[in-house]
């Protein structure tokens, strides 16, 4: 449980609490159970602090010191921990949920049990850290390091590695399916048994890396992608271990290269959420023609799962795929926005015009059955001068429609009803 001494030395501020602690050097500090949501502990030094199920949600803790602190079940979502010292300290249990953590410091830290979907770890250290993902986080690692830092079967799926160096890493069996790695150093890096399927390897290091069992379904290389000692001896095509490469024993020499030199000529464009293809078709031509010597052409369309659409576009070899695609998709983007924004204004127009429409609707149905009244009226009207040809002035005709004029059964006037009277009884001429 917490300390209540500690905690009112806390009360006094960072400076007071860091002052304290240097005078105390031996006490460890308990604030376990604390409630510390969206305070501001700038610089504050809790190395070694029992922090169990401390609450530091929406903290600002820049530059603080957390060196082999106790993490168990601390929460962390949404805090500024930017700068911060996690160096050789266990986070198990620990909630950092869309935490900010850039350039943080995390060699040889142990991540086991953590929840951290959408941290960002960009330019953060975790050499020889040990990141136990067990689903789907989508972390950003742009510019990390991860040196010798052990990512085995972790789930890293759509998560963004720009830039990072990974050399030496074990990423063996882990899932890094449309993950972004370009640029990325796996130099010596164990990607045994994983799933690249769908990722982004444009200028790539792959140096002497291992990339044996491993799944490239569908993934975008480019000329600047290096291979060279690349250890492989098979891998597959498709996830779940399927259609192999060889479909049987290993590869021979330079096979693996040979196999990929297609990949080398081509650029996957991936949509998840279905394709405005006017927005492609203005994208693409825009792209052809700032590149017309490079003879873009769309080779396939694909349906993969999940209603994701693969548009294959075919370039030359020596092509810089990496400003084609992103070329490519800021036009997509654009042209994608502007017509929603027309789409809109069209819809609300609609809507507009259907309003209106049901509103004409109405006014006609209440016309039409003005205009039934009409004829049931009449008919009742003839139906009586048959039947009782003296006595019509005792039918109720008060506001009746006939021939374009009221009828008041009461007070007729001739002239209203557009046609002369006769009274074969009276056997006078009404002239």
């Amino acid at each position: 449980m917490v300390d209540h001494k500690h905690l009112a030395v806390l009360k006094q501020g960072v400076n007071y609490w860091n002052d304290w602690r240097q005078n105390n050097p031996d006490v460890i500090p308990d604030l376990s159970k604390v409630d510390l949501k969206g305070i501001d502990l700038k610089r504050i030094n809790l190395r070694g602090a029992n922090l169990s199920k401390t609450d530091f949600t929406g903290a600002y803790l820049r530059d603080a010191d957390f060196r082999r602190a106790n993490f168990y079940e601390t929460l962390f979502d949404n805090a500024n921990l930017n700068r911060t010292n996690f160096s050789v300290t266990k986070l198990s249990g620990a909630s950092l949920n869309e935490a900010n953590f850039m350039e943080a410091n995390f060699i040889e830290a142990d991540f086991s049990g953590c929840q951290f979907y959408k941290a960002n770890f960009s330019k953060a250290n975790f050499s020889k850290a040990k990141l136990k993902v067990d689903k789907i986080a989508k972390l950003n690692f742009t510019q990390a390091i991860l040196i010798e830092a052990n990512l085995s079967e972790a789930d890293l799926r759509e998560s963004n590695f720009c830039e990072a160096d990974l050399r030496e890493s074990n990423l063996s069996r882990a899932n890094l399916e449309e993950s972004n790695l370009s640029r990325a150093d796996f130099s010596q890096a164990d990607l045994s048994g994983s799933n690249l399927a769908r990722t982004q390897a444009l200028s790539t290091q792959f140096q002497q890396a291992i990339l044996t069992g491993a799944c490239l379904e569908d993934w975008n290389i480019n000329s600047d992608t290096e291979f060279s000692n690349v250890i492989c001896d098979y891998i597959y095509l498709r996830r779940n271990r399927r259609e192999r490469r060889p479909s049987s024993g290993n590869f021979a020499t330079g096979e693996f290269t040979l196999l990929f030199q297609k990949t080398l000529e081509t650029i996957d464009l991936i949509f998840r959420d279905g394709i405005n293809w006017d927005a492609f078709a203005y994208s693409f031509n825009r792209v052809e023609i700032a590149n017309i010597n490079l003879q873009l052409d769309v080779q396939s369309i694909e349906k993969k799962k999940n209603e994701i659409i693969l548009v294959r576009v075919s370039v030359a070899s020596d092509a810089d795929k990496a400003k084609i695609y992103n070329d490519f998709i800021q036009g997509y983007e654009f042209a994608h926005k502007i017509l929603e924004e027309q789409y809109e204004v069209k819809l609300k127009e609609k809507d507009i015009l259907v309003a209106d429409r049901e509103g004409q609707i109405v006014k006609y149905e209440k016309q039409i059955n003005r205009l039934l009244d009409i004829v049931v009226q009449q008919g009742s009207v003839q139906k009586a001068l048959v039947e009782h040809p003296r006595k019509v002035s005792n039918y109720d005709l008060r506001n009746s429609l006939i021939a374009g004029g009221i009828i008041d059964a009461e007070t007729v006037q001739s002239n209203q009803i557009g046609g002369s009277i006769q009274n074969p009884d009276t056997q006078e001429n009404p002239s």
